[in-house]
């Protein structure tokens, strides 16, 4: 074997063991040995994402690592870094460069082995000096005279891997091309739609706007790409794009992006949707200059593009935002329709506007990176769009399942860009919600809000409880008559299979209250979106009597 590349830890048969549900590559090495140079050209190659650790945690602490051993020493940044990697053992596939000292704790470096495959970069002392002096300041721990007594100290925390290259005297397209051919090209296969040619839907609306949604795989991971789609938006608009996103989508979805004005990162999840964090987001528009022709990306979940719609539909009475979801909750619903809102003490979305994109880019591959669980609670609203809107398209879940389940990229892309036509249909119809066929979207979800308000927003998770909903609704639908008890049949064994659960986990009588909070409830009488055989869901006026048979039957 080459002096460049040496295998160290291998199968029975020979082979490096990465196969499993998920494939999570780790770069380790000294600092400058090429990790993020590497994993960047690795994650062009395959489609999927590359996350440095350092820059995880310079983006949750909101500063530079330099600053951090500065301002609060070593220890600090060690407990950051901790964070950091405990973060990207919740990713599915996902390519990871590692700070020069991540491998020195035995515990973090026994839980990469655990949980992915470990490739390390050598590099001369010489050769690290060189990269080091193109970027002063960088890296705190590295000066001239203490390279090699540094790199010694580690030589035992760098010792074990599954696979060691040399980047002393060849090109980092070589490097990742020999980690591609060991790895073996059966288990990393790239996988993006050709530069240009991308799925596109159009949204358009009773009013006249209309909006491309630009569908593809590895989108986000090619410089090109990503690029090219911006640069037909940025003549409309004065100076770069400015970013809001999360402190992991950031640092996951947004590096091969060349020019951006200024970010703002919200906390994850809810936290991220407050008028508070709302204000912080004015704050920085104002400082970076954001006039009425300023651009807004929005990286990230619903929570992102909901905060990050509200700011844009508000500030200087409205301009142009992005949306570039990476969940399959944003993907295939949040992102696409207006809707905009931040929670108030008093409940959520209370705050809000509609207020469109100018255009949506879905890539796919993002999908692959999700953990097992915000997968799962994307599923359900999938499935809805299926009962409610598209039966054929519920058919073709149904016996696709397998493939979506594994995330074929090829499935996704044939999943999200049925559930995107079908949501922009829908709200080229009702944009706002006025002529009652944007309702249809609520399928399921009276009793979701119920049973998530019930539970303060921390028993259930919104796609668990979406799940729920749809059972019962079709509960109704069978006891009307609308619907075929196999159709009924047909969801709960689609819901099961994908992990989510068919029954309420509260009494009715305990749940009741939380849903008559709902939008639906007129006059204290539930307004039920039902699914119908062979339509599209209809919204129907039914009793509470009725409500409680459906949603006990579905108990049992």
């Amino acid at each position: 074997m080459s002096s460049t590349v040496q295998t160290i830890k291998e199968t029975k048969e020979g082979k490096l063991d990465t196969k499993g549900p998920s494939l999570r590559l780790y770069l380790g090495g000294f600092m400058a040995a090429g990790k993020t140079s590497v994993g960047s050209k690795l994650s062009e190659m395959t489609g999927l994402p590359f996350l440095d650790t350092d820059d995880l945690v310079e983006a949750m602490a909101g500063m530079s690592v330099a600053e951090i051993f500065a301002n609060y020493g070593e220890p600090h940044f060690r407990q950051l870094e901790k964070r950091a990697l405990d973060e990207t053992f919740k990713l599915k596939n996902v390519i990871v460069g590692l700070g020069g000292g991540v491998l020195v704790n035995p515990e973090h470096k026994a839980k990469i082995f655990a949980n992915g495959t470990l490739i390390m970069l050598d590099a001369a002392v010489k050769t690290i000096m060189e990269r080091a002096s193109r970027q002063p300041g960088k890296r705190p721990l590295l000066k001239e005279d203490n390279v090699a007594e540094l790199l010694d100290k580690r030589r035992e925390a760098y010792k074990d891997a599954h696979l060691r290259v040399s980047t002393d005297e060849i090109f980092i397209d070589q490097v990742a091309s020999i980690i591609i051919d060991n790895l073996g090209k059966d288990i990393i296969q790239p996988e993006r739609t050709s530069r240009g040619n991308y799925k596109i839907v159009r949204a358009k609306t009773k009013k006249g706007i209309s909006y491309p949604i630009v569908i593809g795989r590895g989108i986000l991971t090619s410089c090109d790409d990503i690029n090219d789609i911006l640069d037909t938006i940025a003549d409309k608009h004065s100076g770069a794009p400015f970013v809001i996103s999360d402190p992991l989508s950031f640092t996951l979805f947004s590096r091969q992006i060349k020019k951006i004005s200024g970010t703002h990162l919200l906390p994850r999840g809810e936290e991220g949707k407050t008028l508070d964090q709302v204000s912080l987001i004015y704050e920085k528009f104002a400082r970076h200059n954001i006039d009425r022709k300023g651009l807004i990306l929005a990286i990230g979940g619903g929570c992102v593009g909901d905060a990050a719609g509200f700011a844009a539909s508000t500030w200087m009475r409205g301009i142009d935002i992005v949306q570039i979801p990476t969940t399959l909750i944003a993907q295939v619903d949040s992102s696409i329709g207006g809707k905009t809102a931040v929670d108030l003490p008093q409940g959520k979305n209370l705050v809000g506007a509609f207020h469109q994109p100018c255009c949506v880019i879905v890539d796919v591959n993002c999908l692959l990176s999700l953990p097992d669980d915000e997968f799962r609670q994307g599923m359900a609203e999938v499935i809805k769009y299926g009962l409610g809107e598209d039966r054929e398209f519920f058919r073709w879940l149904s016996e696709n399942r397998k493939s979506v389940l594994e995330r074929e990229p090829e499935a996704l892309l044939k999943m999200v860009k049925r559930c995107i036509e079908l949501k922009a249909s829908v709200v080229g119809e009702d944009e706002r919600e006025t002529s009652g066929a944007r309702t249809r979207l609520n399928l399921g979800h009276t009793v979701a809000h119920g049973l998530e308000a019930c539970s303060n927003y921390s028993e259930i998770k919104h796609g668990d409880a979406v799940a729920i909903g749809l059972v019962v609704a079709a509960n109704l639908a069978v006891m009307l008559g609308t619907c075929q008890r196999d159709i009924l049949a047909e969801l709960k064994d689609l819901l099961e299979y994908f992990g989510l659960p068919t029954r309420p986990y509260k009494v009715f009588d305990e749940a009741l209250p939380f849903m008559q909070r709902d939008k639906k409830f007129i006059s204290g009488k539930p307004t039920m979106v039902l699914p119908r055989e062979g339509k599209k869901c209809e919204v129907k006026e039914i009793s509470i009597e009725l409500l409680k048979n459906a949603y006990q039957a579905a108990v049992r």
